[in-house]
């Protein structure tokens, strides 16, 4: 099966492993009980709205039990499939901290992760944040 739509080789270069370290490290810190930092309507709603600019317009946030932050756009213009991908992913770059996951998990349904890793400079605690990004 093809990866893309002219893709001829059908298999890649390696493997991600060299990566894993990383991730694993990501992974350990979000199993952390207190690892999701409070109030993300006072962290993470000003940056979210400076982004908006004229391309979107927030219309609705609210933090969920599971402390997933989630967050309501609606995207100015007929952009469609990656570009959607790439505005949102602009977007949630200004709340961006040195670890920054972004996937989108169904047709107009983003999430992210994102956070300080213990090392991680300027030297903060170790936290992060989850969002769900919908646009509508």
């Amino acid at each position: 099966m093809r990866r893309w739509d002219n893709d001829e080789r059908l298999t890649g270069i390696a493997d991600a492993s060299a990566m894993e370290p990383q991730v694993s490290a990501l992974l350990d810190a979000m199993a952390r009980d207190g690892w999701v930092a409070e109030e993300p309507e006072v962290h993470l709603l000003p940056h979210l709205r400076r982004a908006c600019g004229s391309e979107w317009l927030l219309t609705g946030e609210r933090l969920l039990d599971d402390g997933v932050y989630e967050v309501t756009v609606s995207l100015a213009g007929d952009r469609e499939g990656v570009h959607v991908l790439r505005d949102v992913i602009r977007l949630l770059s200004a709340i961006a901290e040195t670890v920054f996951f972004v996937r989108q998990a169904a047709p107009g349904v983003f999430e992210c992760v994102t956070g300080m890793l213990d090392g991680d400079p300027p030297g903060f605690k170790s936290h992060g944040h989850m969002v769900r990004l919908i646009v509508t």
